[in-house]
């Protein structure tokens, strides 16, 4: 009998710890949400902060501290979350390291990139800069902390949260329609948009590009892979002003990443048997129609970007230097000015390539070459920053996340789908721009929420959701 009230209390204190842990999820999520909009904040401050490092003073900082905050909340919770599960668990006598270990094994090469990142701080030869941030990107170690905890708190509430897919989704989507259409109904009123709202990801066209190459993606992917009519009319009805304030934006790597966003779309729609044919056709048409009377009016000159883009891109090819062909050099166009700052990134990477040069020494801060602005590309920037050790970790972490979609793509949804559709939008424009501290956290959300679990085979479908699988058939029998 005593036996018998001691597991019943047990039972009952687990009961009570799994409702409070249920709502630190809830409350995890919603810090996740704010990270998400942070796009609005940044369209709605006035004014400059100073960085008492740099001595300087940037819109962009006001973003930094909107995230530091939201940051701050999230860890907290975090912590929470974490400690009550594994409680629970432990209690339970439920906790099996292994398993544990091969769900999360994906976030090893993050934790491995965390400490190499920490070790090219020490060494760098200016930690102060190196660890608080102290330049154009303001992005030290601190920083990248910050993106740790967003990554991992969208990444907790992933299986936790049963709507946190599609609800952040479509947070993001309206919320960057929202943004679209007030940016657009500026342009046809003739506002003169004051210049400190112009903050945070809206800094300067790229970075702006590159918000709009995942929310086009995103909105995209709505269009093709919704189920309901309500989403399907709101994602049309958005997807124009995306679209617009893309091609307007004249943000070449922004452009070609929207179309490896299409393509991707296309082609895991039709691996998962998601692809509706005839709303694929919707977008397609709305995008090239929207394309099609931006250029007829000559509004921007994309078309021309591309030319020369693909111009330089066989001069390269044919000159085998890597010098960007045309005007040669550093002064290559490329379509996007960067050929020749890749060139000579890589010069500075062959000089620190096990360890870098520490974070945030571009700009007024690189003494590997004092003329050398930003790499405006992420890779190099990251290979440049913390070594070749570091960029090798995190896209082999890229390739691990995409191998486990492949072998899950039975089980994906069209929300699953959207989401890496936004990610690889991004992940193409890096190649492009130094986006981190403007549009880096929203990479790191859709990117934690789409990375699927670890499938052991030969199991049933009721051990695979015992172990913290989603599936959808959980209740039929192999």
């Amino acid at each position: 009998m005593e036996n018998m009230d001691n597991a019943q209390l047990l039972g009952e204190r687990r009961h009570r710890l799994s409702l409070i842990k249920k709502g630190i999820a809830h409350a995890l999520f919603i810090g996740v949400v704010l990270v998400v909009l942070q796009g609005f904040y940044s369209l709605s401050l006035v004014g400059k902060i100073t960085n008492s490092v740099a001595n300087k003073s940037h819109f962009m900082y006001f973003t930094q501290m909107y995230l530091k905050f939201c940051v701050m909340i999230l860890t907290g919770l975090l912590v929470a979350f974490y400690w009550i599960k594994i409680y629970i668990a432990k209690d339970a006598r439920s906790l099996a390291p292994l398993t544990l270990l091969k769900n999360n094994l994906i976030l090893i090469p993050f934790a491995f990139m965390l400490i190499w990142a920490l070790i090219s701080t020490i060494k760098s030869p200016f930690f102060e800069k190196s660890l608080y941030g102290a330049g154009y990107i303001n992005e030290g170690y601190f920083t990248v902390l910050q993106y740790g905890i967003i990554f991992l708190s969208a990444y907790a509430v992933r299986n936790e949260v049963k709507f946190s897919k599609p609800l952040l989704l479509w947070t993001f989507i309206v919320s960057a329609g929202v943004i679209c259409i007030c940016f657009t109904l500026i342009e046809i009123t003739g506002y003169k948009i004051p210049t400190a709202i112009k903050c945070g990801v809206f800094n300067n066209s790229n970075h702006y590009g590159y918000f709009l190459a995942m929310s086009c993606t995103a909105t995209f992917a709505a269009v093709v892979f919704s189920k309901c009519r309500w989403q399907l009319t709101l994602a049309s009805i958005l997807l124009p002003f995306n679209v617009y304030e893309l091609f307007v934006c004249n943000t070449l790597g922004a452009n070609i990443a929207y179309m490896f966003g299409i393509f991707f779309i296309i082609c895991s729609g039709a691996v998962t048997k998601k692809l509706s044919w005839w709303r694929l056709l919707i977008a397609l048409g709305v995008s090239g129609l929207i394309t099609l009377l931006i250029e007829v009016f000559g509004r921007t000159n994309m078309w021309s970007s591309y030319v020369e883009f693909f111009k330089d891109i066989k001069s390269v090819f044919s000159s085998g230097d890597g010098s960007g062909g045309g005007s040669g050099g550093d002064n290559s166009s490329a379509g996007t000015g960067r050929f020749g700052l890749w060139k000579r990134t890589v010069a500075v990477i062959k000089q620190v390539p096990w360890f870098g040069k520490g974070l945030d020494l571009y700009h007024a801060n690189n003494i590997y070459d004092t003329t050398l602005d930003v790499a405006h590309n992420e890779y190099l920037t990251m290979a440049s920053n913390i070594g070749i050790p570091g960029l090798l970790a995190y896209v082999a972490t890229m390739i691990w996340w995409f191998v486990r979609a492949i072998r899950m793509r039975k089980l994906l949804k069209g929300a699953d789908l959207a989401l890496m559709a936004a990610a690889v939008a991004y992940l193409v424009s890096a190649m492009f721009g130094n986006s981190f501290t403007y549009t880096y956290p929203y990479f790191l959300v859709f990117f934690a929420l789409s990375i699927q679990n670890f499938v052991w085979k030969k199991r049933s479908d009721k051990q695979i959701k015992d172990a913290g699988d989603v599936v959808d058939n959980s209740k039929s029998k192999s």
